[in-house]
């Protein structure tokens, strides 16, 4: 999968295996491969392409994909039974019944000779979901000791259990606006959360930040890349301060969104809320789950610690790095086998799904 952060292109070997009638894993080999300079402009640039460009570069990143894929495949010596694609996201308006991942998943078929499951988000959709977020059916099948998972990619989500059911949601932009302002220091990102901890609070940022209508709408909903290019980033470019001040007041921002979130967890259980929770006076009655490239900013993670009263678990790198491909190798089995992959309490469809495209090669 390729994670609107545009890190890489994700690979993961994961073996499933069912025992007494839930599914465990071993996630074995992860890798991420860097795009091309070229590939990286293309993709960043990529929502302005024609209708043709977009029909030719579907194909053609499919194949890379493949390529990619074939060569892990050859230097880990490996054996998969089949690959699931999540691809790249360039469009998704689910209001509007459309998404779009690049990345034929014929292609990627035709080029490993390998069985393809790709397109998970669209049959969702047509059933008047959003399309999103996808991964909660394994925080479901593989996570669910955890009183709550997140993950802090390009955009921030959350799932937890609520009146039985797994519910999900997009939280906050995340890395995608991390990212945005490390690169105007010359760096891919902001590493522990170092130039962020050397800013201070910009409070009229701040507010503006807090006051997108996204933030007023009720769960299921998900964030596009389109949005925040539309309405987050132009607010951040137009603030006045250095890029250190403005990295500070986006990390307090998405730890306070993540901490409304959690809110709803703290109140279910019935225990102590409140902006700052002295650790000593916790009661910690489960744990967070956080994986994503975020989880690696201490300084994210940090003010998130002080703001909430759960335990927060960073896992292995492995999983850190790539929990999501993991779940979409899950969805990839559970749609092989015909088994339910999303889940309409996530995304609002009108009912549960197995949603992907098989494509033999």
């Amino acid at each position: 999968m390729s994670g609107s952060s545009i890190d890489g292109l994700d690979m993961a070997y994961v073996e499933f295996r069912k025992e007494q009638n839930r599914w465990q894993y071993d996630l074995l080999v992860g890798e991420t491969v860097e795009y091309s300079e070229k590939w990286l402009q293309t993709l960043q640039n990529i929502r302005s392409f024609s209708s043709d460009e977009l029909k030719t570069l579907h194909v053609r990143f499919g194949t890379l994909m493949g390529e990619q894929v074939r060569q892990f495949i050859k230097k880990h010596h490996l054996k998969p039974d089949l690959i699931a694609s999540h691809g790249h996201t360039v469009f998704h308006n689910p209001a509007k019944g459309y998404t779009f991942q690049l990345g034929d998943g014929q292609a990627i078929a035709n080029t490993t000779r390998l069985t393809t499951v790709a397109d998970f988000r669209i049959k969702d959709i047509t059933l008047g979901g959003q399309g999103a977020p996808l991964v909660p059916i394994g925080d479901e099948l593989l996570f669910d000791e955890y009183k709550a998972c997140i993950n802090l990619g390009g955009i921030a989500n959350i799932s937890f259990k609520h009146n039985q059911q797994r519910v999900a949601f997009d939280v906050c932009p995340a890395n995608q606006l991390l990212n945005f302002l490390s690169n105007k220091k010359g760096f891919d990102y902001d590493k522990d959360g170092n130039l962020a901890s050397r800013g201070v609070l910009m409070e009229p940022l701040y507010q503006k930040l807090s006051e997108d209508p996204f933030y007023l709408k009720p769960f299921p909903k998900s964030l596009s890349n389109e949005y925040i290019a539309e309405h987050f980033i132009p607010i951040i470019d137009a603030a006045s301060g250095t890029v250190e001040d403005k990295l500070h007041t986006v990390i307090l921002h998405i730890a306070d969104q993540l901490h409304k979130a959690i809110t709803f967890l703290q109140k279910r259980d019935d225990i102590y809320s409140a902006p700052v929770v002295h650790r000593e006076l916790r009661t910690i009655k489960g744990e967070l789950l956080v994986t994503g490239g975020g989880a690696r900013n201490r300084f994210l993670i940090s003010e998130l610690d002080d703001l909430t009263t759960y335990r927060i678990t960073v896992p292995s790198p492995l999983l850190i790095d790539y929990k999501e491909a993991l779940v979409f190798a899950l969805m990839g089995v559970l749609k092989i086998n015909g088994e339910i992959n999303c889940l309409a309490s996530a995304t609002g469809a009108s009912k549960d799904s197995s949603g992907g495209v098989i494509h033999l090669p």
